[in-house]
């Protein structure tokens, strides 16, 4: 899977993104060819709201946009659209997962067809290793280097009084908080369209999602095990029929899960909060800093 190192200011970091991924950019926004360059250019009143909703609440966010548009040489506005189309229905992943055995904490979701394996250094505040679209500044599943995780899940937004989708959060989380305390409080309290949640995990073995599907946004406590997206997995059975000895049986477990859930949806990628790691298919466990 392609790496991405990314570092400094906002504009830099996207930068960054468009001077290793500037084809992948281009193909996700439809500017690989003459006629999907000709509607990226276009302009709609949607996305003008979303832009201007991101450059209010979300204002790292939409830096990283303007360094990444600048950098891949596409329209700003088509990389908006592709941030609504990500938090869109049917976006992956279906599925988030956490659980916790002993010290071993993991929380996992299935790799999106598309995705790479992101650092990301932003200048004064959090490092974290994330595996993430290549045309968005916010991850799929990261964890940052105090050991904070998070994991999205995409669901239809509904704008509001805020256009931008609630999967924002997870960026302003990763890089700004070590504890899920203070991210949940973060979550809660700003402006996002309603549709999607995140799932949160620290290092102490703390878990716990926040849902925005809904009028009014609730938190989901894990204990001992958290499932988003799936309706089969809502119920703790696929839990208590465990029989988890290990870190390893653990991820097993998550792995077969992800797997009744979501089939087809692909092999998982798994966080270790503790160890501050991420781990895609057929890959070693990459930490926060080599």
């Amino acid at each position: 899977m392609q790496r991405v190192e990314c570092s400094g200011a906002p504009r830099d970091l996207g930068g960054d993104q468009a001077s290793a991924l500037r084809i992948e950019i281009r193909r996700a926004v439809g500017a690989a060819h003459p006629l999907g360059w000709m509607l990226a250019l276009r302009r709609d009143a949607a996305t003008t709201r979303l832009l201007r909703d991101l450059r209010r609440h979300f204002p790292h966010q939409a830096e990283w946009l303007e360094g990444m548009a600048r950098g891949a040489g596409v329209p700003l506005p088509a990389l908006v659209r592709a941030i609504a189309r990500e938090a869109g229905v049917g976006a992956p992943p279906p599925v988030v997962l956490a659980a916790a055995f002993g010290d071993a904490l993991r929380v996992a979701c299935p790799v999106p067809p598309a995705a790479v394996l992101r650092r990301a250094r932003p200048e004064g505040r959090f490092a974290s290793v994330e595996l993430a679209l290549p045309a968005s500044p916010t991850p799929v599943l990261a964890v940052n280097e105090a050991g904070l995780a998070v994991a999205v899940l995409p669901r239809g937004s509904v704008p509001g009084r805020c256009a931008a989708p609630a999967a924002l959060f997870a960026r302003d989380c990763l890089e700004r908080f070590e504890r899920t305390a203070p991210a949940l409080e973060w979550c809660m309290a700003r402006p996002a369209a309603r549709g999607g949640a995140l799932l949160l995990a620290d290092a102490t073995g703390e878990r716990v999602a926040v849902d925005t599907d809904g009028v009014r946004r609730r938190v989901i406590a894990a204990a001992p095990a958290l499932a988003l997206g799936a309706p089969m997995l809502a119920a703790p059975d696929w839990w208590k029929a465990a029989r988890v000895t290990s870190a390893a049986e653990l991820e097993a477990l998550l792995a077969t899960a992800l797997a009744s859930a979501a089939p087809g949806a692909g092999a998982p990628a798994f966080v270790d909060p503790v160890g501050r790691r991420l781990r895609v298919p057929g890959e070693d466990w990459l930490p926060v800093f080599d």
